[in-house]
């Protein structure tokens, strides 16, 4: 998934296509409505906020059959716990009724449930593996070895969260994005 941009060392530690956290000018200009009588809202609908979510997942590439698999079950996982309208307030959701293309840096309750909903399912470890694999020539068993070596499983949800809420620097978000790092090459 896309998400608003940051420096290139947060980008590389996100979720499979809710990575490379973007522009805090979009956080800090996204709540500002300039036109505030505007009439052209369109309340989100489920059907067409759950193909948003899928798409974002899914990214501009093709998608194999798995991958859209995954990006169903993330959609409808965060729909069971989030709000429509919490959603649209973390600005997820626009003001069309349509997922935005960048996903906005979250708060920690948003954020929370991203990552509840993509690790249920989703095996962070073996899509970070999959993503990785993509840019060339990688050994996923080796990747997976030398992941698991530098990051407790435990530490991942954690770690992003923190990325998703624009705590790249924290202690587990730059050892997940090490990992990733470090482990592509291995």
């Amino acid at each position: 998934m896309r998400t608003a941009r940051r420096p290139a060392a947060a980008r590389a530690s996100a979720l499979p296509r809710l990575a490379a956290l973007a522009g805090v000018a979009t956080l800090v200009l996204g709540g500002c409505d300039a036109d505030l009588h505007q009439t052209d809202d369109h309340p989100a609908q489920p059907d067409v906020v759950r193909a948003g979510l899928v798409d974002l997942y899914a990214g501009d590439e093709v998608a194999s059959a798995d991958v859209l698999a995954e990006a169903g079950c993330f959609a409808d996982a965060l729909l069971d716990v989030v709000s429509l309208d919490d959603l649209v307030a973390a600005e997820v959701v626009d003001d069309k009724g349509q997922v935005v293309e960048t996903l906005p840096v979250l708060d920690v309750d948003v954020a929370g449930a991203w990552v509840e909903a993509y690790t249920g399912c989703v095996d962070y470890r073996v899509a970070a593996a999959r993503g990785a694999g993509r840019a060339g020539d990688l050994d996923a068993a080796a990747f997976l070895r030398c992941f698991d070596a530098a990051v407790p499983p435990d530490d991942v949800p954690a770690a992003l969260v923190d990325t998703l809420t624009g705590r790249s620097d924290s202690a587990a978000a730059a050892a997940l994005l090490g990992a990733q790092e470090r482990c592509t090459t291995a």
